[in-house]
């Protein structure tokens, strides 16, 4: 039992990192938004658990991006850190620098976080695997006596934008389905949408949280970039089941993003 009584988490999310440090994203540097992302988080958070990088860590899918990311977080935070892939990553390379990303479980105190892959190989959208689902399933039917947190990249859910949400996870009925008889599911988080939801869904707290660079717009039926700064999402898990988070973000700097593009 911790002595805090409750789990901090960090969450950072779609850094996008190109093949070379500095490769830019809309004329924007990845690199430095994650390092002005990581000092704040280590200037304002203390005794973190747990890091989640929830996928798009790579803008291309490279090694040298994937040795890279995971170099400069552990260069500034002390944390242990667990990663998921997004559309633009492959877990194969992932694995390489990390391993035991598949499948991954972590039990701690009166909490179980499930971490799961929806990312399907050559597309943008999202989707589970049978073998997901069923990992899913015995996750929870094997925890019923802790509060279940659940992470993955894609959103599962319609956030209002009408280009971002045609690549939502495409069977997220079945993940529902899934979990619908555990009333001890408290939280579901992704990253994805480059910005800040944070609603319910029968009782469970559904969240998404900033980039580490650029950002889109809310509520747009076209693509289009926010100004708004990178940013992070700290969370709390209780442990008598409640969850308390923030978002965090970079005070006003200029990255030089291109915002008229309609694209990446």
């Amino acid at each position: 039992m911790s002595l805090r009584n409750m789990i901090k988490l960090i969450q950072i999310t779609d850094s996008h990192l190109g093949i070379n440090h500095g490769d830019p994203l809309l004329s924007m540097n990845p690199d430095e938004s994650l390092v002005d992302v990581l000092g704040l988080i280590n200037e304002q958070q203390s005794e973190i658990d747990l890091i989640l990088a929830t996928g798009d860590i790579a803008n291309d899918a490279s090694l040298a991006a994937y040795q890279r990311f995971y170099t400069t977080v552990s260069d500034h935070l002390l944390a242990p850190m667990a990663w998921l892939p997004g559309n633009h990553d492959d877990h194969e390379m992932m694995e390489a620098i990390l391993p035991g990303s598949k499948h991954q479980l972590i039990v701690r105190d009166s909490w179980i976080i499930v971490m799961l892959d929806s990312h399907v190989p050559g597309e943008i959208h999202g989707n589970f695997s049978q073998s997901e689902l069923d990992f899913l399933s015995e996750s929870l039917s094997a925890h019923t006596d802790k509060h279940v947190f659940i992470t993955f990249h894609h959103q599962p859910v319609p956030i209002g934008s009408q280009w971002m949400d045609r690549y939502i996870v495409q069977n997220a009925h079945h993940f529902w389905e899934v979990i619908s008889p555990y009333t001890n599911v408290k939280c579901v988080l992704w990253g994805h949408v480059h910005q800040e939801f944070d609603e319910g869904h029968n009782d469970i707290r559904l969240l998404s949280t900033p980039s580490t660079c650029i950002q889109f717009a809310p509520e747009q039926d076209d693509f289009m970039v926010e100004n708004t700064m990178p940013g992070y999402r700290w969370l709390e898990l209780h442990d008598d089941g409640t969850i308390q988070t923030g978002v965090e973000r970079v005070v006003d700097k200029n990255y030089g993003i291109d915002f008229h593009s309609r694209g990446y």
